[in-house]
């Protein structure tokens, strides 16, 4: 039997889910939805930068000093890095790698002093004075956050490899991450650090002569963990496979299982939902890690497959539990066979209006037993929503970023940029027009020219805002928070955009309520609509196709080329269909990618979710590809027109949804 070396990245991927550890790297036998591709995780992440950056921390000149190990053959890495770490002291590797057994680790920084080992895992994640690694109780217990944990038992790994392959040496485990208490004290911090992509890798290029006096404060903050790790190795971990097991009894069940390719069932939960190894295609040939672990623990035949299973099931607002897996523990695997008692809280309390989320969770259960394909929709309770929101109605919809390393001096890591909106606007009548847009693809700090643009779209302007979901009243709390901290006279205007902030939005903790405050369409989605069609999901890039499936109103009216025409005028379309067979109906589908190469969709997929919601990943990802490569003019021209599309739809959707409603209740024909 060939030996195969057990990574840091298959040990994270099986405490995740133990099954994957049999499916990955088969592509010739099941089918891989995972998108491999480190340039986008790069783009999406910001990872990459934030690893040369820390290398800024141990050498004047990483790239002159030649630190990191380039070879991708294991072997040849093991012996560069025994050159380096022990052919001087102290000494530092980049990429050192390091084996034990069949167990092989590259760590991201590794420092020699003497018999001491300083190992560092660097992460982009944000870190800042308020977060702590630990939970605590009253009762005086204490156990590792989990949200931190994956982060955590990934330097473990690392350093139960190192400790075991030198154990002559002292080793200590550290973390890097980004300090989002430090602000960069040079601009264009991120120019420094470029990104170039190739085929199947992602690599950063330096900008010469970079070395770490330029760089001023490197906002990244260092932690030591060896008090984790040691918590970690004296723990049983929790994994989702029978029996209790300490991280090193973990260490040998997956490794073994890797070298003798058998497969240890994970149990299913809502963690499958997002399976990479689902067969989405009915005529392939490939296998489907999902269906045979599906069988497994749920013994369902194929047809009960293709029923909605519990993993469809709406989980919003139903507080800290998880309702699906809750459901799978009980054995209720199919929608249909769900119960009041599986999902029906113990402190219902009746919607003054609207459906409660445990109503409109009974509302998905109930269609899906009885095949029931028809959408709802309170049309009572909508004809009071257009009775009582004024017109005209403005629709606006943000694209934003939150990288890593700081675009600009004085900013922060993570900090909230705000680079792009669209605005739409429609009267009583129901006549539409694409009002306004704003783009920045520059590398100047857009938000405030941002805001700007933004008041002098909307003040004084008689009717109602409407967003979709909280995003864009959450990133103007940033930008005026920013405003805020600005020394006082030097943003001229800064007490206007605060008042215009304000009237548009509102904030829980300092409880105020702009009277223009931006009307929440999503909300209004939960509480008057549901359609089986979106599946569960209330995504704006789900909800826009159900709404085009349950509106022939809205299907005849698109399907025609009237948008960009003196009837309905936009700022980057002429004569457009929106809805077209060949585009599966789905409008989102005639838009250009926003980066060549890539669809739109998956780069949303990047981007983790946030309240449900997974859009604007494409977006995002675009601005932060002009901001961190080397584009020529010709191709940014092109990327912005596409960004100006991909955000103009978003708008046109709550459109589209405000319209159909419109339609059911006799108002727009």
């Amino acid at each position: 039997m060939i030996q195969r070396y057990f990574t840091k990245s298959l040990f994270s991927t099986a405490l995740d889910c133990s099954a994957k550890l049999f499916y990955i790297n088969k592509k010739e036998q099941y089918a891989d939805e995972n998108i491999e591709d480190p340039f986008l995780a790069a783009l999406a992440e910001g990872g990459f930068q934030v690893g040369e950056l820390a290398k800024y921390l141990f050498s004047e000149d990483p790239v002159k000093d030649q630190i990191t190990i380039a070879s991708k053959n294991y072997d040849t890495a093991i012996e560069s890095t025994n050159e380096k770490l022990f052919g001087t002291d102290p000494s530092v590797v980049a990429e050192a790698a390091f084996r034990y057994n069949d167990l092989f680790v590259r760590v991201d920084i590794a420092e020699r002093k003497g018999k001491v080992i300083n190992i560092y895992e660097v992460k982009s994640k944000s870190w800042n004075s308020e977060k702590d690694f630990w939970k605590s109780n009253k009762q005086g217990d204490v156990w590792i956050d989990k949200d931190w944990l994956p982060y955590l038992c990934d330097v473990a790994f690392q350093k139960y490899v190192v400790q075991h392959a030198l154990p002559e040496f002292e080793v200590h485990a550290h973390m890097i991450f980004a300090d989002a208490d430090m602000p960069a004290t040079i601009n264009g911090l991120n120019q420094l650090f470029r990104m170039q992509k190739g085929e199947g890798y992602s690599s950063v290029k330096v900008k010469d002569g970079t070395t770490r006096s330029f760089l001023g404060n490197i906002p990244l903050a260092i932690l030591p963990v060896d008090t984790e790790c040691d918590w970690i190795y004296k723990n049983h971990v929790e994994v989702d496979i029978e029996g209790d097991y300490k991280f090193e009894q973990l260490i040998n069940l997956f490794s073994g299982a890797w070298q003798k390719d058998e497969r240890i069932w994970s149990s299913i939960g809502r963690k499958c939902k997002d399976c990479q190894f689902t067969n989405k295609y009915e005529h392939s040939k490939l296998k489907s890690g999902f269906t045979e672990c599906w069988q497994h623990w749920a013994m369902l035949n194929d047809d009960e497959l293709k029923m909605p299973l519990v993993l469809e099931l709406w989980g919003g607002l139903a507080g800290a539990k998880s309702l699906v897996d809750d459901a799978i523990k009980n054995k209720k695997f199919l929608i249909s066979r769900l119960e009041d008692k599986d999902y029906w809280p113990e402190n219902y309390k009746e919607k003054e209006s609207g459906l409660h989320p445990a109503d409109r969770r009974k509302l998905q259960i109930m269609k899906c037993q009885k095949a029931d394909k028809t959408f709802y929709l309170d049309r009572v309770e909508v004809k009071k929503i257009f009775e009582n929101y004024e017109p005209p109605y403005h629709f606006i919809d943000f694209e934003t970023s939150m990288i890593a390393l700081p675009f600009h001096m004085g900013r922060k890591p993570y900090e909230a940029i705000a680079f792009q909106y669209s605005y739409h606007l429609m009267d009583e009548k129901g006549k539409i027009l694409h009002k306004n847009q704003y783009l920045s693809l520059s590398q100047e700090f857009p938000n405030y020219d941002f805001v700007r643009a933004l008041k002098n779209d909307l003040l004084e302007q008689e009717g109602t805002i409407f967003r979709y979901h909280n995003h864009e009243n959450t990133y103007l709390n940033f930008i005026k928070d920013q405003l805020l901290a600005e020394p006082a006279g030097l943003i001229k205007d800064r007490d206007e955009l605060i008042d215009f902030i304000e009237d548009i939005t509102h904030h829980k903790g300092s409880k105020w309520r702009g009277p223009n405050d931006m009307q929440d369409l999503w909300k209004l989605v939960l509480s008057y609509y549901y359609s089986p069609f979106a599946k569960g999901s209330n995504s704006i890039k789900e909800i826009l196709p159900a709404v085009i499936n349950d509106s022939a109103f809205i299907r005849d009216k698109y399907s025609k080329p009237i948008y960009g025409t003196a009837n309905i005028p936009s700022k980057n379309f002429k004569d457009h269909v929106w809805i077209t067979d060949a585009t599966g109906r789905n409008p989102y589908k005639t838009l250009p990618g926003v980066l060549p190469g890539y669809e739109n969709a998956a780069m949303d997929e990047f981007v983790p979710a946030v309240d449900e919601i997974k859009d604007g990943g494409a977006a995002m990802m675009a601005y932060a590809y002009l901001q961190f490569t080397d584009v020529p003019p010709e191709q940014k021209s092109l990327i912005g027109n596409a960004l100006y599309r991909y955000c103009e739809l978003d708008t046109m959707a709550m459109v589209m949804i405000w319209e159909f409603w419109g339609n059911e209740i006799g108002l727009f024909k």
